[in-house]
């Protein structure tokens, strides 16, 4: 995030496979041998009998996750004459790219802040209209589990560890320089008299996937910044508004136009409350969203979490997970009626992360086949119920299914279909057929398969029985796996049956 300050600018800085915690088997042996009791007291209307049997022994072991975490902030203090005057500040959608300018005194500064998905690094591009004007401080730092300090006159390097026995992470500040001198002092840099400076910033962390985390930050920061040597700014600039620009662009809408859209966007907003007509304000938020997509899920990245790679805490709020009872599958609305197929493929790959846990989740919690997730996972294949009873709504991979079919019936591949769309939709649908249960003749719905228990953390309801052990939103959730995994399997059925036996086997 740039914020966008005169004397003091502030980027806050995330890297997404930032979490604190580590792998670990949540999965509670009491939960099988509970279940047929739970079942029978929900169909008696023994409600609070039923939350307290479950709350002890189906939650997750234990049943709460550690917070994806934030990187921590670049600081950047400027020494100037004069009060600034024309102040400017924007987000170019169209190019990526955030610019702050204004005037102090007789100069005019200019900073440019993007992220390029081609090298891997955060750009700052700070410009001075007049030689020798540049003076700025350079800080960067990070509330805890982290120290910082300059290794090279132009280098500074934060590492930290989440926890005593967490994730290893680091960021490399890089500075270049055109005119004046840049030097270090103690854990800063400070740079003076420059006409032009740019700040190539890497980060990383140890993680690789959900159960190692012993990769080394130091080196893929190093490679980044090893890779971009030979690129002007001008070329890293011209790549990276090239690369966006090649999604970004897919996607023209027009609502017509009115004198709104030459005024600064919070003007527009407040006219807007009162019942202005700002036909382009809607596309801008409509291009803000496509925006936000291609920023934080591209391909052979992790998807979009609760509040992104803009996420400023430590323990963050609702840990700014994977919460897969409505909120992954909304950040994941947008990619195909918006033209960015491609940024749906990290939801798909990190669903068939969590297949192998949510499969022994299966087993242990409901005897079955299959695999689930409840209301929220993470980095570290949490598939368990957590937080509470409310927890306890085993049909997160039954929804998020419903993008695996949305992303083939826009597209039509068959190969995605085959290779990954269809095995996860069959193995949420194993474990729901084998999780349906019949409910009693004396029950609202006797003979019918049901979900139970199957609570809802955002729904309270009153029934025939004046409470019910399942939902009809999690039974809507179960059909429509099915109605789509019907279709599915044919067009795969159809390109198995010509494979030879030992392919299949």
């Amino acid at each position: 995030m740039v914020f966008g300050g005169v004397e003091r600018e502030r980027i806050q800085l995330n890297e997404e496979t930032l979490w604190d915690g580590g792998p670990r088997d949540t999965n509670n042996p009491n939960a099988l041998e509970a279940l047929p009791k739970v079942q029978q007291l929900l169909f008696d209307d023994k409600n609070e009998e039923a939350t307290k049997l479950a709350g002890e022994t189906m939650l997750g072991v234990p049943e709460r996750i550690k917070s994806y975490q934030s990187l921590g902030d670049l600081f950047l203090e400027f020494s100037h004459d004069g009060d600034p005057t024309e102040y400017h500040r924007e987000l170019n959608l169209n190019t990526g790219i955030a610019k702050t300018t204004y005037r102090c005194g007789d100069v005019n500064f200019s900073r440019e802040v993007f992220a390029t998905a081609v090298d891997n690094l955060i750009v700052v591009r700070i410009e001075s209209g007049t030689a020798g004007q540049l003076a700025f401080d350079i800080a960067i730092t990070r509330e805890q589990d982290a120290t910082v300090e300059a290794i090279a006159a132009n280098i500074l390097r934060l590492d930290g560890q989440c926890g005593n026995d967490g994730m290893h992470f680091s960021v490399y500040l890089q500075v270049q320089i055109e005119g004046g001198k840049v030097q270090s002092e103690n854990d800063q840099l400070a740079v003076r008299d420059a006409n032009r400076v740019t700040l190539l910033l890497a980060a990383a962390t140890s993680y690789i996937n959900q159960k190692d985390a012993s990769g080394s930050p130091h080196a893929l920061c190093e490679g980044h910044l090893t890779d971009i040597d030979a690129k002007s700014y001008r070329t890293v600039r011209a790549d990276h508004i090239a690369d966006h620009q090649d999604l970004f662009q897919r996607v023209h809408l027009d609502l017509g136009t009115t004198d709104a859209a030459n005024l600064p966007t919070d003007e527009r907003l407040e006219a807007v409350k009162t019942g202005a007509s700002d036909p382009e304000l809607v596309v801008l938020y409509f291009q803000y969203g496509r925006y936000l997509m291609m920023g934080s899920s591209r391909p052979g990245c992790l998807p979009a979490n609760l509040q992104g790679i803009w996420n400023e805490h430590m323990n963050a709020p609702w840990n700014s997970d994977f919460h897969t009872n409505i909120n992954l599958q909304m950040n994941y609305w947008v990619p195909e009626i918006c033209n960015l197929a491609e940024c749906h493929i990290p939801l798909f790959d990190y669903m068939e992360t969590l297949v192998g846990p949510g499969s022994r989740t299966a087993k242990s919690h409901y005897g079955a086949n299959g695999w689930v997730v409840h209301h929220l996972s993470d980095v570290w294949g949490f598939t368990t119920p957590a937080d509470g009873t409310w927890g306890i709504w085993p049909v997160g991979a039954a929804w998020l299914c419903e993008h695996v079919w949305e992303h083939y019936l826009f597209g039509g591949d068959k190969d995605f279909l085959i290779g990954q769309g269809y095995p996860l939709m069959k193995g949420a649908a194993r474990f729901i057929l084998d999780f349906l249960v019949e409910a009693p003749e004396d029950t609202p719905l006797a003979g019918k398969l049901v979900t139970n228990p199957s609570h809802s953390p955002e729904n309270s309801f009153l029934s025939l029985m004046a409470h019910a052990p399942f939902l009809p939103t999690l039974q809507r959730w179960t059909w429509k796996l099915f109605m789509n995994s019907l279709p599915t399997a044919s067009p795969a059925l159809m390109f198995l049956r010509k494979m030879p036996n030992s392919v299949l086997n």
